[in-house]
C-alpha cells in the first residue's frame, strides 16, 4: 500500500509515490497498514457511497456490501440451532465484513479504496 492514486488520475493514468530508502518505505508500510487498520475496524457506514459515488459502480459495490451483512444476519438467526456442537454459519463482525468486501475488489478498486484511506 505504498503506492497511490491521485485523486484526478483515471486507471491509464494511475501515478505511483514510491519511498526512496529503506527507512521510509518502513515509515510509509506502517503507516498505511495502521490507517487501513484503524479504516477496517471504525469505516463510516457510507463509506462506499463516499469512494465511488452512487453511480452504477458505487451501486454495484453497495450491493457486494449488502450481500455480507445478509450472511451476516443469517448467521445470528441461524446459531440459536446447534446441532451436534456445529454452527450453521459463520459469525461476521462488521470488521471481518470490510476485509471480505476489500478481497472481493479488483487491483484498481482496492487502489481507489487504498487512496481515499490513505488521504482520510
Amino acid at each position: 500500500m505504498n503506492s497511490l492514486l491521485d485523486e484526478s488520475t483515471t486507471q491509464s493514468e494511475a501515478k505511483i509515490k514510491h519511498a526512496s530508502t529503506p527507512s521510509d518505505y518502513n515509515k510509509c508500510e506502517s503507516d498505511s497498514i495502521i490507517k487501513f487498520t484503524y479504516f477496517a475496524n471504525n469505516f463510516n457506514h457510507n463509506f462506499i457511497q463516499e469512494v465511488w459515488g452512487t453511480n452504477s459502480l458505487g451501486q454495484h459495490l453497495k450491493d457486494k456490501w449488502d450481500m455480507l451483512g445478509h450472511e451476516q444476519m443469517a448467521f445470528k438467526t441461524a446459531t440459536q440451532h446447534v446441532k451436534e456442537g456445529n454452527y450453521y454459519g459463520q459469525r461476521l463482525s462488521g470488521t471481518d465484513n470490510f476485509y471480505k468486501f476489500y478481497m472481493m475488489l479488483d487491483s484498481y478498486n482496492k487502489e481507489v479504496l487504498n487512496n481515499y484511506i490513505s488521504n482520510k
